[in-house]
Formats: structure tokens, C-alpha cells, sequence
């Protein structure tokens, strides 16, 4: 006896196909003689079925006719083109979808995502949102749209209460389909960082309709690098709390990748950064002058000026590093000015000082995030970088937003503010941004950090606080591109199993009737992790809270409704790019038209 056991829904009962198929054949000859007999009535028919016709046209009781071959031709004919549509047809639905896309109505229904769905955010922008009032809402209005189910092609949306993490690996087209549409559509104040400048070439356009545009780009990552307005890093900064948040910044781009942290000399060093910080706020001095400091580790002027305006103990904790053993102050000072060493590069430091003799805009964050204005941050990363300064105008920012939340209707901005923090882990790392993700979200401050992997972000908030990030979004999506089994297996696992039917063939001889087949159920990964490693482009899995995973076809801006203004915004700021003058927006007559560069 052998026995075959085929994969999950295989068979190999042979005989019951060939069958079938013959079965058809015949029918399908059989129709072809009977239908044009039925249709003309030649001498001899008096009804029946195919088969009694076709036995009928044997034995000579009809009589086919030429009329019933030119039935029988038309009928062919048809047949013929019902066959090539419905092939041109099957084609087409073939090459829009994936090797995946089978999976996903084992997956989240229709009703799971009732929230992510029109209905659900509509309802919930009506009651986050009372200036949208009770009439016919814009679909961007409602939130940022997400992408639509495989299964019946459903738009799932963000709400305006909702934070969300991306991970998608390099190539993915999470800037495409995820970065431009969400800023394109965002109808209140907008915040992108990003390492390259192609969103702020695809968006700035539409954004300048709505508001004034800032672009921060000390690396010209876009352009000659001048600024066209400036930020006050110190501005807020009136207690040792507001300093040691600002610290922290420049402490947490300071640890990259496998660098351990000295157990003295960094908090030490980030203690003193963050004093330095409070004694140029209160002492109306800049951050430049903190950094000058840091490399002076015999001036008093800091611990004098906290004195004065009424902060002995952070005075003391400066003496105390002044008057310390040469070896133990020079350690500290040095951690210090490593943190604050990037200060050193005049085109950074023209960002965040007052400009000499130049009537340039100064960015306020408290009056940004009440406007419908846009900030694009912008930052290679790496040494020497300005990421600590994206860090900081991003949390000053969010801050902004809290407070501005706190006197709102409801105590959330309205409209939102949304921010993307697309390469979050390599030039925006928010060491808080953990603890304070679901927090924003209730006061209308929806966030949406894209990594590249689960690890990289457990490289900026370590093992437990990239977990807590994970668990504390509403919505996380993954986009394909990651090569890591574990982070993998765990979507898999996420994602859920069904029942699979298994076919075994045994056979005593050779015979057909010696062959026997049965059929038992077993449990497999719905999406396993080679599925979710080779995860096709234009995929995404959808993990929302409270409903099952589900697999959604990305919305990429090309086939978005701003489509043509995106393409005549990269064709105008591209350097590469032909702009056609007719393309030309109107001048934005905000108060800062110079970083439109």
C-alpha cells in the first residue's frame, strides 16, 4: 500500500477530474447541436433535451438544415467571445492581485473594522471635531486614510484620536503611500521630519495653500541650507524640568547603535548640559552661548546667572562640577560638550540664533500648532547632524500642542495636529515618546512614527520601551521589507491560524478502484513568516485595536485625488525636474515666502 498526503487543500483524486471534465466536454457538444435545433425547429423536432436531440440527429428522425449551421456557427461565435472577455477579464483580475491576497478574508471582517470604516470615523470626527458641524463631512476630514481591504476593498481610515507606528522595511513605499497622502490631506497644522526631501518636493505645493510652509534644512538637503526664518531652542525653558527635557535630546541622539552608556559621566554630563540650558534662558543668552560653556570648564558665569534669578540648587550642582578633581570636572565637561559639539557648525547654529541684521521670521510652536501652516524637519543623522534639534522643535511642538489642547472645546485641538515622523529612530529620538503616545492622542494630537524595523526602534527606546510604543498605538501597520524571523513570528502569530483540509491517497494496487482518499483538518498560520518576509509591494497588514488583523491594499498618492497637484509640485522642486510655468501656483502670502526655496 502507498500513501501521498498532498499540502493544505491539494487532492490527488485523478479520476473524479477527468470525469468531471469529460462530463463537460460533452455537455458543452451536446449544447452546441441542440441549441440551434431548439432555436430553428427543423423537420422532425418535437422537443427534448441535448442528448435525446443529438440521438435524434443520428438515427435521421431531424433533419439538420442550413439554417441550424448558421445557428450553430452564430452560437460558436458567441461562445468565442464570452470566452475571450472573460479571459481579457480574468487577466486583469489576476494582475491586481498578490500571492497573499487568498488570506485575507480569513482575516478581519467588515464588521471588525467598523471603526476604521467610513461610518465609524465619520461618527467619531463629529464628536472630536465640533467646528465640523452635523453636515456632509470630506472624507480628509475625518481622518488620515490608511489604505483599502483586500476583502471587499473597504477604506480603513485613522481617527483623529488615534497614534499610529509604521514599520516598513527600505523600498517599501512607505513614503508614497503612507507620508505624502497623510500630508497632503491633513487639514490642520502639519509636522514631517524626514532624511531626504522628496516629500517636501511632492507636498509643499498643496501645503502652502493651506498655510505658510517652514522647512528646516541646516545639511541643504533640499537646497543652499540659509535659513529663512529661526527657532529659540531655550524658549519655554524657565525651570530644571523644561532644561533636563531639552537635555535629554541631545543626550538620546547622542547613543546610537551599541553604544554603551557610562554609568557617572552621562547623566552627569546631560545634568550639566541641562543647567547650562536653564542659565542662558534665564539669563536671555543663546544655546550657542551653553555650548561656549561647556568648553570652559573654569567659568562661574553660568552658576551666577541660576543664582540670580533665583536657582541656588542648580547653582550648587554647576560648583560642585567646578570644584571638582581635575580628572572627575574634565570628565563631565567633556561629556558635555560632546553632547553639544554639533553647535560648533555655523550653518546649524544660524537656525537657532538670532539673526544679526536680518529681519527673518521667528517660529513660535505655541502659535504654529493654531494655524494650518506645515514644518517639514529635515536631517541626514550621523555625526555632526542636527537630529537633536529635530527632536527638540518636534517635542516643543507636541508640547505646544498640549497646551494649546488644554484650553480647547473638549480639550483637543481642532482641527489636529498631525505629525509624521518618518526615520523617527535615526533623527527624531523623543526618549519620552513611549510614555506620552496614547496621551496624545486624546488631545487631538495624532502621531504616526515610521521605522524601518521593530529593532531599530529598540535601539532608540531599548527592549520595554519599544514594546510599550508598539502596544500603546491604536494603529500599527507593517508594509513588508523586514528580515527579522522574531519580530515576524509574532505578526504571525497576531495575524491567527484556520483549518486547512488535508487529502491523503493510499492505493493496495493498480487499479482506480484500489485507491482510497481521506480527508482530516489541521490548524497553519494564516500569513506564516516567509509570507510576511516576502510581503508584496502594495501590501500592507492592518493591526487596530479591537479588531482582528487585516490585509489592505496601500493607497499610494498617484492614485490618490491629489495626484496631479503632487506631480506639478515634484516637476516645479525637483532639480531634475521640467517645470512648466502654467503649473505656477499663486505666491503664498504668508509671512514666510523665503522657505519656499
Amino acid at each position: 500500500m502507498s500513501r501521498r498526503t498532498p499540502g493544505p487543500g491539494g487532492s490527488h483524486d485523478d479520476l473524479g477530474l477527468i470525469v468531471g471534465a469529460i462530463a463537460l466536454l460533452a455537455l458543452a457538444a451536446a449544447s452546441v447541436v441542440w441549441l440551434p435545433v431548439a432555436f430553428v425547429s427543423p423537420p422532425g423536432y418535437t422537443g427534448g433535451g441535448p442528448f435525446t436531440v443529438a440521438r435524434s440527429l443520428v438515427d435521421g428522425t431531424i433533419r439538420w438544415t442550413a439554417a441550424c449551421t448558421a445557428a450553430a456557427a452564430g452560437e460558436v461565435a458567441a461562445l468565442a467571445l464570452l470566452g475571450a472577455i472573460a479571459a481579457v477579464g480574468w487577466r486583469r483580475w489576476r494582475r491586481g492581485r498578490t500571492r497573499v491576497d487568498g488570506a485575507a478574508r480569513k482575516m478581519a471582517s467588515r464588521r471588525d473594522l467598523k471603526h476604521l470604516g467610513p461610518d465609524g470615523v465619520a461618527e467619531s470626527a463629529r464628536r472630536l471635531r465640533p467646528s465640523l458641524g452635523n453636515g456632509r463631512i470630506d472624507a480628509d476630514d475625518t481622518g488620515v486614510l490608511i489604505g483599502h481591504t483586500v476583502a471587499g476593498g473597504m477604506p480603513l481610515r485613522q481617527s483623529w484620536e488615534d497614534v499610529a507606528i509604521d514599520i516598513w522595511g527600505p523600498r517599501t513605499g512607505k513614503t508614497t503611500a503612507r507620508a505624502i497622502p497623510a500630508v497632503v490631506a491633513a487639514p490642520g497644522p502639519t509636522l514631517v521630519t524626514s532624511t531626504k526631501g522628496d516629500i517636501v518636493d511632492a507636498t509643499r505645493d498643496l501645503r502652502s495653500e493651506a498655510g505658510s510652509v517652514w522647512v528646516f534644512d541646516p545639511q541643504s538637503v533640499i537646497g543652499s541650507g540659509e535659513p529663512s526664518w529661526w527657532w529659540n531652542p531655550l524658549t519655554g525653558i524657565d525651570s530644571p524640568s523644561t532644561a533636563r527635557r531639552l537635555a535629554e535630546h541631545f543626550a538620546a541622539a547622542d547613543q546610537g547603535p551599541g553604544v554603551t552608556r557610562d554609568a557617572y559621566f552621562d547623566p552627569e554630563g546631560e545634568d550639566l548640559v541641562a543647567n547650562l540650558f536653564l542659565a542662558a534662558a534665564l539669563g536671555g543668552r543663546t544655546i550657542l552661548d551653553a555650548y561656549r560653556w561647556s568648553t570652559a570648564p573654569r567659568d562661574e558665569e553660568p552658576a551666577e546667572l541660576l543664582i540670580t534669578h533665583g536657582f541656588p540648587d542648580s547653582a550648587k550642582a554647576v560648583h560642585a562640577v567646578l570644584n571638582a578633581p581635575d580628572k572627575q570636572r574634565a570628565g563631565v565637561y567633556g561629556t558635555a560638550k560632546k553632547l553639544l559639539r554639533f553647535l560648533d557648525e555655523p550653518a546649524i547654529t544660524r537656525w537657532v540664533t538670532p539673526p544679526a541684521g536680518r529681519g527673518l521670521p521667528q517660529l513660535d510652536p505655541a502659535t504654529f500648532v493654531r494655524t494650518t501652516d506645515t514644518l517639514y524637519l529635515l536631517s541626514q543623522g550621523g555625526p555632526g547632524s542636527p537630529a537633536p534639534l529635530v527632536a527638540a522643535l518636534t517635542d516643543a511642538v507636541l508640547r505646544a500642542g498640549e497646551a494649546a489642547a488644554r484650553t480647547s472645546p473638549g480639550r483637543r485641538l481642532d482641527p489636529p495636529l498631525l505629525s509624521i515622523l518618518d526615520e523617527a529612530a535615526n533623527i527624531c529620538r523623543i526618549r519620552q515618546l513611549p510614555n506620552l503616545y496614547s496621551f496624545y492622542g486624546s488631545h487631538g494630537l495624532p502621531i504616526i512614527t515610521i521605522l524601518q524595523s521593530y529593532a531599530q526602534g529598540m535601539d532608540v527606546w531599548g527592549r520595554d520601551g519599544m514594546r510599550k510604543l508598539w502596544s500603546a498605538a491604536n494603529v500599527r501597520t507593517y508594509g513588508g521589507g523586514v528580515a527579522d524571523p522574531d519580530f515576524l513570528d509574532e505578526l504571525s502569530k497576531l495575524i491567527g491560524e484556520h483549518d486547512v483540509i488535508t487529502r491523503s491517497t493510499s492505493s493496495t494496487g493498480h487499479g482506480w478502484g484500489d485507491r482510497s482518499v481521506s480527508r482530516s483538518p489541521r490548524r497553519q498560520r494564516i500569513l506564516d513568516i516567509a509570507d510576511l518576509g516576502a510581503l508584496p509591494r502594495g501590501r500592507m497588514v492592518v493591526y487596530a485595536s479591537g479588531s482582528r488583523p487585516a490585509l489592505v491594499k496601500t493607497a499610494p498618492w498617484q492614485a490618490g485625488p491629489h495626484a496631479e497637484q503632487i506631480r506639478a509640485s515634484l516637476n516645479r522642486w525637483d532639480p531634475a525636474g521640467d517645470f512648466d510655468p502654467t503649473l505656477d501656483p499663486e505666491p503664498n502670502p504668508g509671512p514666510n515666502p523665503e522657505s519656499r526655496r
